[in-house]
């Protein structure tokens, strides 16, 4: 059965940008401020989301009234509010942060500027849902709520009138309402305010759904525009299901199924959606065997427990350590990888909040928490230890950057935030991290550090580190995992992000070259300014959008690093 089934994944389901920028606008009041942090209602409406969000101290409140301190921050929800509930908010002493989706906001201008010229104002939408209970407010008098054709045709006549949509309304059902009211006016404005992220997830869905046999939509109960896909589904497909979470779908929800189509609602997370996506993944192959399974599991162990990542760190240490001349030894190798193993394991245990666990992640940092802790603290002590065969001065500077290390994540307790808040400032900190053990020890313990050929190596390595955290970063965000400013990604945009890793990896060739024309180790340079183009690769494919779910990609970025370190040993 495993072979015959074909499972697609709705290329326009996750976050919609309305959401992005709310949640964004958010975790940075949470990350820059010391106020406490509430939201008028739930932020959006998916309920893992928002446990996330109250994992980082931000809470969702009904009322004003339940918030005791007047010295709180108040953020208006994605969906927005009455407009008399939103002065009333601004009179009092609390500071007010706007977080409605800016389209949402057209609509009230709309809605608003028509009404103000005698226009009647029609809204198709839910008369319940809170954007409607917030439009509605926008119109000085004579509006009206219909939900569809019956209640359109129950319409008096109007002299003028100006039709609306709830911005995740259905298309079809909002024409076919115009239609209906048009006979009833005199003078019709039809503002499709219906958003295009949602008109481009039901045209998708509406394309896919009608050829498969089982459709899955992944959302909030609460959700509207979810509920509204799963209606869609249920009139084009044999079955639909709808589910909250990976652990809804039934065990039995794929047989007999060839075709499965997997779609979401626009405050559904991509990895709300990969955690589905495995799991239909994992129904469909019941005859895999035990022990392809086990070592599936390992692999990804392997991965998020940081050891993957240490052995890359190992291959830039041997990299370096040639580019740089200095004799093979394999103590700083193995330093370089226990410290970095080490940091990057204490900083994943303290990232709550960024998404909800998977298998892996449970396993290691729940499960096993105390014990993976007891580890990395020990993987640092033993990169330590080693230093220490090095000199003192070396054996200081290990011991005094792990300390910072281990204290970033805690940035508000030792005064280091201040510097998180400068765009970027993870992925700086990290490749000046990776630098320093990877490039820097080499080149201080073989006394290079003052030849040319040692300060270009550290300059790679540090470009080359920097320019994976950021592919990463791209990689979280598309995923639609909780980071704030600090990743270079979110900071800058997309736009800025290619030209500046394009840049980067221009000048990283330029460095090879610089070497190769030094006459230094032409054979060595000339081999990692061809395999740099690993990198390039990636980001092409990043940038059309073919990124993969968080493990895969954290896997397919760091073999840069061992890709280059295999070249770098033949070419030895």
């Amino acid at each position: 059965m495993a072979e015959k089934i074909k499972i697609i994944v709705a290329r326009h389901a996750g976050f919609c940008p309305g959401v992005k920028k709310a949640i964004d606008m958010t975790l940075e009041l949470a990350r820059n401020r010391k106020q406490p942090i509430y939201t008028l209602g739930p932020l959006i409406h998916n309920r893992q989301v928002i446990e996330t969000l109250e994992e980082k101290n931000i809470k969702a409140v009904s009322d004003i009234s339940n918030i005791k301190d007047t010295n709180s921050i108040l953020v208006i929800r994605a969906h927005g509010i009455p407009r008399k509930e939103e002065e009333k908010l601004r009179a009092t002493s609390m500071e007010i942060i706007d977080a409605t989706c800016p389209l949402v906001k057209k609509v009230h201008s709309n809605i608003a500027d028509y009404s103000k010229k005698g226009y009647a104002t029609i809204i198709v939408g839910d008369k319940d849902h809170a954007e409607v209970i917030g439009l509605m407010s926008y119109a000085e008098n004579n509006c009206h709520v219909i939900s569809g054709i019956a209640q359109a045709l129950k319409l008096p006549n109007f002299k003028k009138a100006n039709i609306v949509a709830q911005t995740t309304q259905e298309e079809k059902i909002f024409n076919a309402c115009v239609e209906a009211v048009r006979d009833k006016t005199d003078e019709l404005v039809v503002s499709n305010t219906i958003c295009t992220p949602t008109k481009e997830r039901q045209t998708e869905t509406m394309e896919f759904a009608k050829d498969c046999d089982l459709v899955i939509v992944v959302g909030g109960r609460n959700s509207a525009n979810t509920q509204r896909l799963f209606k869609i589904c249920s009139k084009l497909t044999k079955e639909a299901i709808h589910i909250e979470k990976d652990d809804e779908l039934p065990s039995d929800a794929l047989n007999d199924k060839k075709n499965i189509f997997i779609t979401a609602g626009a405050s559904t997370p991509h990895w709300m959606i990969e955690k589905v996506l495995e799991k239909v993944r994992d129904l469909s192959k019941k005859e895999k065997s035990f022990l392809a399974e086990k070592l599936t599991f390992l692999g990804k162990l392997f991965v998020t427990g940081s050891l993957y990542t240490a052995l890359s760190a190992m291959a830039l240490t041997y990299i370096c350590m040639n580019l740089e001349s200095v004799k093979i030894d394999p103590r700083l190798i193995i330093l370089s990888g226990l410290f970095v193993a080490s940091l990057h394991i204490l900083h994943r245990m303290a990232e709550k909040g960024s998404v909800v666990p998977d298998r892996a992640q449970r396993f290691l940092f729940t499960r096993f928490k105390n014990s993976v802790k007891i580890i990395g603290i020990l993987f640092g002590i033993a990169s330590i230890a080693i230093s220490a065969f090095f000199g003192i001065k070396i054996f200081i500077l290990t011991a005094l950057l792990w300390l910072v290390g281990i204290f970033y994540p805690y940035k508000a307790f030792t005064g280091l935030n201040k510097f998180s808040n400068f765009p970027a400032s993870k992925d700086i900190v990290t490749a000046l991290g990776w630098t320093f053990v990877c490039a820097g020890l080499p080149a201080i313990a073989g006394e290079t550090l003052i030849y040319k050929s040692s300060q270009l190596a550290l300059l790679f390595a540090l470009l080359l580190v920097f320019m994976r955290s950021v592919l990463l970063g791209i990689s979280n965000v598309h995923n639609d995992m909780i980071v704030g400013n600090e990743n270079f990604y979110k900071a800058a945009g997309p736009k800025l992000t290619y030209l500046i890793v394009t840049l980067i990896f221009i000048f990283l060739e330029i460095v090879l070259i610089t070497l190769f024309n030094m006459g230094w180790k032409e054979v060595l340079s000339r081999t990692m300014f061809f395999g740099l183009f690993y990198y390039m690769v990636i980001m092409v494919l990043f940038f059309f959008k073919k990124i993969p779910e968080r493990i895969s990609s954290e896997t397919i970025i760091d073999f840069q690093f061992i890709f280059l370190g295999l070249l770098a040993f033949v070419a030895a």
